[in-house]
């Protein structure tokens, strides 16, 4: 807890809290980043469940480039924002599930495109890509809920 409160207080905690600007532009950014991961994950998921049939899914592999650069982007803006209430984000169910939905569905992100590579069934594909879609929507819905739910 005293690292959770060294870091709430600190410059950057002080900073997402207290200054005008700084949660908004932060915030903005976390949505850039969320929309450009999410982008990716949906589009590569709902390929494999069938959509676009005319699109190649090893298309995907050069925009997982552009999905990682949107994962760093949240990941930053994540940590900042995370500044302003660590203490209380910590024990936030919401939050916990939010990260372990992330977590999760990045994992998986990988294990769909190996499934694909490696021409494993289609039923097994689908379901992979069931799960991470189920994955990043819930890390979406939870991370909207934090401010809603503790």
């Amino acid at each position: 807890m005293g690292f959770l409160l060294w870091y709430e207080n600190g410059l950057v905690g002080v900073f997402i809290r207290e200054s005008l600007w700084g949660y908004p532009i932060v915030l903005s950014s976390h949505a850039v980043g969320m929309a450009t991961v999410m982008g990716v994950a949906v589009a590569l998921n709902m390929r494999v469940l069938g959509f676009a049939k005319g699109l190649s899914i090893q298309a995907f592999d050069k925009l997982f480039l552009v999905g990682w650069l949107g994962f760093i982007i949240n990941l930053v803006s994540g940590i900042i924002l995370f500044a302003g209430n660590a203490s209380v984000y910590t024990f936030q169910w919401t939050f916990q599930l939010k990260i372990g939905a992330i977590i999760v569905g990045g994992i998986l992100m990988k294990v769909v495109m190996n499934a694909v590579r490696e021409n494993k069934p289609e039923s097994t594909q689908k379901l992979l890509a069931g799960i991470s879609m189920a994955c990043w929507m819930i890390g979406m819905i939870t991370g909207r809920l934090m401010a809603y739910i503790g």
